[in-house]
């Protein structure tokens, strides 16, 4: 198994856990979320890692908001996957590899 996969766990645990606890009070913004949509843009047409990162921050944003569990994984999910079709299909960034 990938180093990636296993060390991406715990590293989105933290921005989680540092969105909930510090963020929270000072800015609305969701790090998880910006981070998920840059890691997909950025992401090479073939790799699926970012689905399983939206699935992953989703998890752990539920277990840390008041909304029931799967609202965020469905969320994000969605968000990982539309964004996957429309950049692998319409957008060409020129620092690719193609």
């Amino acid at each position: 198994m990938k180093i990636k996969y296993i060390l991406s766990i715990p590293i989105i645990y933290l921005l989680v856990l540092f969105q909930a606890s510090f963020l929270a009070h000072f800015w609305g913004i969701n790090i998880v979320f910006i981070g998920l949509i840059i890691w997909n843009i950025l992401e090479n047409e073939k790799d699926k890692f970012g689905i399983y990162l939206a699935i992953i921050g989703g998890f752990f944003l539920d277990v840390f908001s008041t909304s029931f569990i799967g609202f965020n994984v469905l969320i994000l999910f969605l968000i990982a996957v539309v964004l996957k079709l429309i950049f692998n299909k319409y957008v060409r960034l020129p620092f690719k590899k193609f």
